[in-house]
């Protein structure tokens, strides 16, 4: 049974494909031939550079790569058609339907120009290529590409940026020769020197929600099972993952279990998903140097560096399709390779389109499946049981049951806005026939639709020092209500969408629980060692010698304060005192927790000799001084002191390293203004005498003879 937010969220999503479908019409769970011709090896019509048109088409095109940019046009580069590999820049608009060739000589078998590295220039253009090319749209919609193969054979490592505002390619890293090995460095750490090695067949990229770019696999001569990332900022490669040799077997352990020693075999790679929880998700592929064909589905989770094996196996499997619009444990596409056609909906579902079994010319799939996250099952939406079926283009911007688009591999793939999936080219079961058709489909929700529910959220900080707090982000999908639960927080359940300041008193490491509700059931995510509270720091206090105030030292870092005002660069333990008045210290530890201390009342101009005090309202006066055996401090302050019930005066004697090397506690009581202390044990030297009372600090030097 559907709830009512999902017919409401039906309700607006029908209306947005009446809107959006105005002037071509299209039913949801059909086919629509978009552009481009309905036989293979197609010529193309370019126009005139950067000019769209109705007229304008690319070739056939085999095997290119594909972005979508950040207001939604398919973009695509290079691919194999006829006469050979091709380095020709498109631009597609979903909503005009026309193509603009944007860069590039419009001829195959180019060499490009790599000018200089790192300087964008308007000549600069890739070398041709085709054969699994990385590609990416970064967070600030520029274009990156990475590798491919050109007819040579020639592998590229080389990565490059287009810059869609300026309409320039810039060489970004790598060689500008083929066939060079890669420089893995140490794994995790990043170097400028870092480069992965040259390889194709590798369509396994993602860019992550801090705009880092990540790879998977491909082939260079064997095939590979390397995980990369590149940082965009620092221009640096990192080995994250896998082997640095080819053909290594990789780690299934247990499904749905993650591991730190998984790891998907080697492969030729190219179906991709990023989740809404920012996990990388990878399927199938093959290694067809040793006849392995994977239908496995794997999950990689950036912030453990860990993999997951979700589903599928590690052999060739046949597909079983099941019901069509239904969701079974039973169900899963068959292995297949060069499936690059994938696609993430608006919702988070993941879809995959077509493919083929390694170079058998004759399995060659044309079917359309979608998989849920929340249940690890798939669903066969559309397409054929039997592999090399023929397709029905039916009538261009025209919807209908009927329709349906031949088997195909080495296709690429886009989606928009508004519900609808496309793929471009690729080819038929010939293999090498390369299309430059376009296909849109328009997904029906009642097709077995997975709408269940998802939890997840995350917090602001889940390192915390003690007594400090955090927020908490709902990252759940399809949920109406929720209840949290927080052992060891003050505030320790909440039924908020986003709880905030949930402050947690003591050192420890805590759980957290989310039970999210909607009204075909409630879904608990429980994350067990989630909240970590520091211990706290140790105490901290202040002593002076001389006009140095002194905090333990031992922390990370200081901040020294006067009468509440932080004090620029008073960063160290110690901090001279130039003025009177109140000082206190912030200390931070390695955790940067922080503690505090304080000491009111300090008199900066510290008297010598006589030993009177030069700020003179109080008038402490020490003598004999040079000192023999005992001397005797005088001052009306220590009588005033001695009146007062429960206050002491205590004398501490410290050495001019600051030691304390006596102390004297004088009780309350008495109007005395004298106190005599005895320093007959002391060797001789220069001493500090710290008299305290009633929060005010007196302090002067003596010699003892």
């Amino acid at each position: 049974m559907k709830n009512k937010n999902f017919s409401v969220f039906f309700f607006i999503f029908a209306l947005s494909i009446l809107i959006s479908e105005s002037c071509f019409a299209q039913n949801p769970g059909e086919w629509m031939w978009v552009k481009g011709d309905s036989l293979c090896w197609s010529t193309a019509n370019y126009g005139m550079q950067g000019v769209a048109d109705p007229t304008n088409n690319p070739p056939g095109l085999y095997e290119a790569c594909e972005w979508t940019d950040l207001n939604g046009n398919f973009w695509m580069f290079g691919g194999y058609g006829t006469g050979g590999d091709y380095n020709d820049l498109w631009k597609f608009d979903p909503i005009a339907k026309e193509w603009t060739w944007m860069k590039g000589p419009g001829l195959p078998n180019d060499t490009g120009s790599y000018g200089i590295q790192g300087i964008s220039s308007p000549g600069n253009n890739p070398h041709c290529r085709a054969w699994g090319i990385s590609s990416w749209t970064d967070l600030s919609g520029n274009l990156w590409m990475f590798g491919g193969l050109a007819v040579g054979p020639a592998g590229f490592n080389d990565l490059w940026m287009y810059n869609i505002a300026i309409n320039e390619w810039v060489w970004m890293k790598g060689p500008n020769i083929v066939n060079q090995l890669g420089v893995y460095g140490i794994q995790g750490v990043p170097a400028l020197s870092n480069n992965p090695v040259n390889r194709g067949e590798c369509g396994t990229t993602w860019t992550d929600n801090s705009g880092a770019l990540w790879l998977f696999g491909g082939q260079s001569g064997s095939c590979l099972n390397d995980l990369w990332k590149y940082n965009i900022p620092t221009n640096e490669w990192i080995w994250m993952k896998g082997s640095q040799l080819p053909g290594d077997p990789g780690n299934y352990g247990l499904q749905t279990v993650e591991d730190p020693a998984n790891s998907p075999g080697a492969r030729c790679s190219y179906s991709r998903w990023k989740d809404a929880f920012g996990n990388l998700w990878l399927f199938g592929g093959d290694n067809y140097l040793i006849g392995e064909f994977y239908n496995d589905l794997w999950k990689y989770n950036p912030a453990t560096n860990n993999w997951t094996w979700m589903n599928g196996g590690n052999s060739i499997v046949q597909s079983s399709h099941g019901n069509q619009c239904t969701f079974s444990p039973l169900n899963y596409p068959g292995s297949r390779t060069e499936n690059r056609a994938s696609w993430t909906d608006p919702v988070g579902n993941f879809w995959l389109f077509g493919g083929s079994l390694g170079n058998n010319f004759f399995t060659i799939w044309n079917d359309l499946w979608m998989y849920c996250v929340s249940s690890n099952q798939w669903n066969w939406v559309s397409g054929d049981v039997l592999p090399r079926p023929l397709g029905n283009w039916g009538n261009m911007n025209v919807s209908s049951p009927s329709n349906m688009p031949d088997a195909r591999c080495g296709a690429i793939s886009w989606t928009d806005n508004n519900w609808h999936i496309y793929f471009f080219g690729g080819s038929t079961w010939f293999w090498c026939n390369p299309y430059n058709d376009i296909w849109e489909f328009t997904i029906d929700t009642t097709c077995g639709y997975c709408s269940s529910t998802i939890t997840n959220f995350s917090c602001a900080d889940n390192f915390l020092c003690p007594g400090t707090c955090t927020d908490f982000t709902n990252l759940s999908y399809n949920t109406t209500s929720y209840q949290w639960s927080f052992p060891g927080a003050t505030t320790d359940t909440s039924t908020a969408t986003n709880p905030l300041n949930i402050c947690y008193p003591n050192p420890g490491i805590y759980d957290v629980q989310l039970i999210a509700t909607n009204a075909n059931g409630s879904d608990t995510l429980l994350l067990t060692n989630y909240i970590t509270v520091y211990p706290s720091p140790p105490p901290q206090s202040i002593t002076q010698s001389g006009d140095t105030l002194f905090a333990i030292s031992g922390a990370t870092s200081y901040q020294w304060y006067y009468n509440g005002n932080n004090i620029n660069g008073a960063t160290d333990y110690f901090y001279v005192a130039a003025t009177s008045g109140d000082y206190n210290v912030v200390a931070t530890d390695v955790n940067g927790c922080e503690v505090e201390a304080a000491v009111f009342n300090i008199i900066a101009e510290i008297g010598s000799g006589s030993g009177e005090s030069a700020a003179g309202s109080i008038n402490v006066v020490i003598f004999p001084n040079p000192v023999g055996k005992q001397f005797t401090i005088h001052s009306r302050w220590l009588s005033e002191v001695q009146c007062t019930i429960g206050t002491a005066v205590e004398i501490s004697i410290y050495n001019m390293v600051g030691e304390k090397v006596l102390k004297v506690l004088k009780e309350s009581g008495g109007k005395n203004q004298d106190v005599i202390v005895d320093v007959s044990e002391l060797l001789p030297g220069m001493y500090w005498v710290e008299i305290f009372s009633g929060e005010k600090i007196f302090r002067c030097k003596f010699m003892k003879k």
